[in-house]
Parts: C-alpha cells; sequence; structure tokens
C-alpha cells in the first residue's frame, strides 16, 4: 500500500487495460475463424458431400418393401406384420448370409431430413428384428447416400450367399 491507501484507481486502470486486450485478441481470432471457415466452404461446396442415388421401381427377388407416410419414420401395424411374416420366412438365410436394410423418401426434401428419415427407419426394422430374436450381426444398413424412390419405403432384402473359394 502506498502513501494514503489509494490504489484502487491504479487496479481499476490495470484491469480495464486487461479487458481491453483480452478483447482486441478474442476479435482478431474470431475473424481468422470466420475466413477458415469461409474457405473451406468454398472448398466443401466445389465438390459433392453426399450421393444421391435412386431406387430401382422393381424390387429385388424376396425383398420386402414397407411403404411409409411422408416424414413418417416408425412402421405402422400393417408393416410391422408384414415384416414380421417376412423375417420369419427369411430367418435361416439372413443369419447365415446376412441382410440389407435401406430406406428411401421422395425426393425435394433437403438432405440432412432424408438422411435422419432413412436413418430413423432402418433403426426401427433393426428394432423388430432384435424383438423378434433375429441375429442383426451380419446386417448392414445401407444408409450412405440419399436414396429416392417414388414414394417413402422401408426395405430389406437377404444378401447373396458369398461364394467359397
Amino acid at each position: 500500500m502506498k502513501g494514503n491507501g489509494h490504489f484502487w484507481p491504479a487496479y481499476v486502470d490495470m484491469m480495464t487495460v486487461l479487458l481491453l486486450v483480452y478483447l482486441l485478441i478474442s476479435m482478431i481470432f474470431q475473424v481468422l475463424l470466420i475466413v477458415a471457415q469461409q474457405n473451406v466452404g468454398i472448398k466443401l461446396s466445389e465438390q459433392r458431400q453426399v450421393e444421391i442415388r435412386s431406387i430401382s421401381p422393381s424390387p429385388r427377388p424376396g425383398e420386402l418393401r414397407m411403404a411409409l407416410d411422408v416424414n413418417q419414420n416408425y412402421l405402422g401395424d400393417a408393416n410391422q406384420k408384414a415384416l414380421i411374416s417376412w423375417l420369419e420366412k427369411n430367418r435361416q438365410d439372413i443369419e447365415l448370409n446376412g441382410a440389407i436394410v435401406y430406406a428411401a423418401a421422395t425426393e425435394g426434401k433437403q438432405m440432412g431430413v432424408s438422411l435422419t428419415l432413412q436413418y430413423d427407419r432402418c433403426l426401427e426394422v433393426l428394432r423388430v428384428m432384435q424383438q423378434n430374436n433375429i441375429s442383426t450381426e451380419k446386417v448392414t444398413v445401407n444408409n450412405a447416400t440419399v436414396n429416392v424412390f417414388q414414394e417413402d419405403i422401408a426395405a430389406v432384402y437377404v444378401k447373396e450367399p458369398e461364394a467359397s473359394p
């Protein structure tokens, strides 16, 4: 403590300077971050990030396609019964060779919405499989692309048997 004990003005001045330095440095970092994000955004917009794949109108042999309402991410009672029946009929083939589960939506949706719906619908099929004690160990969810079809569907089919060498 110096002289008459008034050190508060000097302390407040020092804290004000430190606050201003902090604000200046944080603003510089924000500008650098914005510039970096814009540069990345330019690079990302130049290349296509997600492939859009059209689903064939004719199903594969033994494929089950379940029609869903727009933005519906659950199976209704009729679809659930059809899926359970199909699973029971193909139980041995699924456990031996595995299965492919995929979903598709109509065109015109945002990419994120389509991928989320596909993921939810595929999980719903997997949930029904697990509830019916069907092994999902060899089941593959095909959700790497935006699948486009004339109606919203969830589908499952048995994988082709692997050729033995």
